[in-house]
């Protein structure tokens, strides 16, 4: 429609400037004419003083009625004749007539007629010199003035009058054009968008319009997408609602929903719908020093396409669960960088944990099978044979044997023996390791270790009476046992510092040593079995164990276990 506006204003325009054009041609031509035959029988008229002739000549061209004044004038400048008696007699210039003097003696000094056109007053002059033989042959003026306005009026109404037809038939093509627009085009884009909106898994998408063309295609190729994305949605709803995990996914946009399946309800013991009001609602069954990791898993799953994996515990039903929450990101869109799709899944590894505490358990239950025997049997044994060797050294030499002396080594090198056994049983059984008992046992992990391995060592413990249980001193000076005895035997070190402190709500083990600098990766952590149990009597304490390498010139590494007290 408003093309074929535009396209009716556009030929009415047209057909105005071609009759302008053309009526403006003919105006000067006649113009040009008039001027001519005035100024030829002015100079007539003048010379055989035949004045009433002359008014009869510019009476004929007053005829045409664009003539707004014609005037003739004689050599000295006088109106002897004009369309309009009240002129006669009058000097020329002071009539009303739109032009200069620069005009008029122009005309007079090139002895040639001219036309001037002032389209702003819409005015067109022609003026046309003569000899006047009565003024002693100077020159006289034609002057006609004629108004352009009128024919311009003129020229509107013809073109409106001619373009009238035109504009009927072209408004009504357009008409037709428009209503066939509306119907192949405009209805049939209006029954594809409502396909596009009717895509989601649970809404019925619309049949796919006719037509054969383009058109066709595309909307037949939205319905067999609809058609597979409900298909897909289907079988991902079976799987998030069957599974006993959870699954969940971050939306683009901070402030639309998280999505979780039917799994968070069980397991979290809370209503999905809370999220919707609360989207941290779930935070608050996170146990406060898990609270940490988990925030700062998803602030790196939002910094960039990683994938991350974080242990917590949350409290439900009046209980402690453990979960695995593992998380990834991706672009969502590659072209676009920072917007990334965050989802994941968190199942229940309580049992897992039971398992793994049921097998530290065992594990010590054998460690102190072994140093008992150790001490019942092979220190037994060993005390036995130097005690033998001293004999038999005595004997020797009160007989003056040469071999007294290697007999007596023996028994000293079966005694160093025996001490190194005991050390090694009490390592594996101690006595008892609680609260209390927990500074005395750091110092014979101390002893053994500058004994054993012959390496400077230094211990620092603060008291932890009514604060740490039995089971959990154990598991720390298993810990701290654990990783003294690696960097002496692994780590190459020549002095080690073991630091157990309080940080305000943190139970601190520092294990520091000058050896080679340890770094373990995701792949390190199922490869020793050393390093598994260390992990494991972490979880089991519900610590924090982390390596670093040592901020000094000589190197070497800083382990860190991180227990929380905040509750004690």
């Amino acid at each position: 429609m408003v093309f074929g506006l535009l396209m009716i204003i556009l030929n009415i325009s047209r057909q105005y400037q071609h009759d302008l054009n053309e009526r403006f041609e003919e105006m000067r031509l006649q113009a040009y004419e008039e001027g001519t035959r005035l100024s030829s029988f002015a100079q007539h008229f003048l010379r055989r003083r035949l004045s009433q002739s002359a008014d009869l000549a510019i009476s004929y061209a007053s005829v045409n009625p664009d003539l707004r004044l014609g005037v003739i004038s004689d050599g000295n400048d006088i109106i002897c004749n004009a369309t309009r008696k009240q002129w006669r007699g009058v000097s020329i210039w002071d009539c009303p007539l739109s032009i200069s003097i620069h005009q008029l003696r122009q005309a007079q000094d090139s002895s040639e007629g001219m036309l001037s056109e002032d389209l702003a007053k819409g005015r067109l002059t022609a003026i046309f010199p003569f000899v006047d033989v009565s003024a002693a042959s100077r020159k006289g003026l034609v002057v006609l003035e004629y108004d352009l306005n009128w024919f311009k009026a003129a020229a509107v109404s013809h073109a409106m009058h001619e373009s009238l037809a035109q504009a009927c038939v072209l408004f009504g093509s357009c008409l037709l054009l428009w209503a066939l627009l509306q119907m192949l085009i405009t209805d049939r884009v209006t029954a594809i968008v409502e396909q596009v909106r009717c895509i989601g898994p649970q809404e019925v998408v619309p049949e796919s319009i006719g037509g054969g063309d383009e058109l066709e295609t595309i909307s037949k190729s939205i319905e067999d997408a609809a058609h597979r994305l409900q298909e897909s949605e289907w079988r991902f709803s079976q799987i998030a609602s069957n599974t006993r995990d959870i699954f969940w996914v971050a939306p683009l946009d901070p402030t639309e929903h998280i999505y979780v399946n039917k799994a968070y309800e069980e397991m979290f013991g809370r209503p999905a719908a809370a999220l919707c009001v609360r989207r941290w609602d779930w935070l608050r069954t996170v146990l406060r020093p898990d609270r940490a990791a988990v925030l700062k898993m998803l602030r790196s799953l939002r910094s960039a396409p990683v994938e991350e994996e974080v242990e917590i515990r949350i409290h439900v039903r009046d209980r402690i669960e453990w979960l695995r929450c593992r998380g990834f990101s991706t672009e969502n869109n590659p072209g676009v960088a920072g917007i990334l799709q965050v989802a994941g899944m968190a199942s229940v590894i309580t049992a897992e944990k039971e398992m793994d505490k049921m097998q530290i358990e065992a594990a010590e239950n054998e460690r102190r099978r072994i140093g008992q025997d150790l001490h019942d049997d092979v220190c037994q044994r060993l005390a036995a044979a130097q005690l033998k060797s001293g004999v038999l050294g005595g004997s020797l030499k009160r007989e003056g044997h040469p071999q007294s002396g290697l007999a007596m080594d023996v028994a000293r090198e079966l005694a160093e023996a025996s001490d190194l056994a005991r050390s090694y049983a009490r390592g594996l059984a101690p006595v008892a390791v609680g609260p209390q008992e927990l500074p005395d046992a750091l110092d014979d992990l101390r002893k053994f270790l500058e004994r054993a391995f012959g390496i400077g060592c230094r211990v620092e413990c603060e008291d932890f009476s009514g604060v740490l249980k039995t089971e959990e001193a154990a598991l720390i000076f298993r810990i701290a046992q654990e990783l003294a005895t690696n960097a002496a035997k692994h780590g190459r070190a020549s002095w080690i510092g073991i630091s157990l402190i309080r940080d305000r709500n943190l139970l601190r083990l520092e294990v520091a040593n000058d050896g080679v600098s340890f770094h373990p990766t995701a792949g390190t952590k199922g490869k020793g079995m050393g390093l598994f149990m260390l992990r494991q009597r972490a979880d089991a304490l519900g610590a924090v164990l982390t390596f670093q390498p040592r901020d000094v010139a000589g190197g070497g590494t800083l382990a860190v276990c991180e227990m929380p007290l905040a509750c004690r």
